[in-house]
């Protein structure tokens, strides 16, 4: 049986693979000045499409908002930088490419001081609690008041958060960076892709090992939940296909992204987003943040 499996996987990997992100054109050739025209560019000329769920409260999909987009319904999976939207129950195809986990300061909404207010480690909130900087409620982790006490409605919010950054794969074969972030009931989906992933296992001449993580496609897909404070969309994960030839153009891109991600030069801009995430937090508990 592991024998037909190797077979397989060897099949895909003496298939011809596309180019990265853009068509191939076949009677063109760019590699000469491949990267050409950014030489000046840092980690903060970039954004990082944020790979996220539209909810019913969703910017995009509120009338009301200013900036609904024509089709947008909450469960499609939205990205932000392209503004391309998907079917939430066809969902999109992923490689990811580097995990990591965070915790992000919100300032309270309808407040002076609401939005985005910096990323910290786990052990700087270890910390911060300890000196009662950070405070638990309900599950929750909330900044004090000046008086020390929690008002959930002016105190700033610390969201655990999982970020998976991956490459979103397209139906032409082209492919984006991107960073799926989650928090609250989805971190326990975090946790079954990171286990999925830790699972697969390949057979090579050395012996069994565990690939890298950017050797699986994962599919995305979203699905309705609920708890007893209200109802969202959060997201489902299972593989799609066998495993990514290491000689692949995807393979070698996925890995280069973990390289760029583990050497602090491919950042996440939460501030460009800012809404869209804190909503997303919130909606993933059922309740209004």
């Amino acid at each position: 049986m592991a024998t037909k499996q190797v077979e397989k996987q060897t099949q895909v990997a003496e298939r011809p693979e596309p180019a990265v992100a853009v068509a191939v054109i076949e009677s063109e050739d760019y590699s000469a000045d491949a990267g050409g025209g950014l030489e000046g560019a840092t980690s903060d000329s970039y954004a990082i499409p944020f790979l996220t769920v539209l909810q019913k409260g969703s910017p995009q999909v509120d009338e009301a908002s200013g900036v609904a987009i024509p089709g947008a319904k909450q469960g499609m999976l939205y990205e932000s930088v392209t503004g391309r939207m998907h079917d939430g129950s066809k969902g999109v195809v992923i490689v990811p490419c580097a995990y990591r986990r965070v915790f992000l300061r919100w300032g309270a909404r309808g407040t002076e001081g609401a939005g985005f207010k910096g990323e910290l480690t786990a052990d700087e909130v270890a910390i911060m609690r300890d000196k009662g900087e950070i405070k638990e409620l309900e599950n929750k982790l909330y900044v004090p008041m000046a008086d020390g006490s929690i008002n959930e409605k002016k105190s700033d919010r610390v969201n655990d958060t999982r970020n998976h950054y991956c490459l979103i794969l397209a139906e032409d074969g082209t492919w984006t960076t991107a960073l799926l972030s989650l928090t609250s009931t989805q971190i326990r989906k975090s946790k079954l892709l990171a286990s999925m992933i830790a699972s697969r296992k390949v057979r090579t001449a050395s012996g069994t090992v565990q690939p890298a993580s950017w050797a699986s496609r994962v599919r995305v897909t979203t699905v309705p939940e609920s708890n007893d404070k209200g109802n969202w969309y959060g997201v489902r994960f299972e593989f799609d296909g066998d495993l990514l030839s290491p000689s692949s153009d995807v393979y070698k891109a996925g890995r280069e992204f973990n390289r760029l991600v583990a050497a602090g030069k491919a950042q996440a801009k939460y501030e460009d987003l800012e809404g869209d995430l804190a909503h997303s937090a919130s909606a993933a508990e059922g309740d209004k943040f």
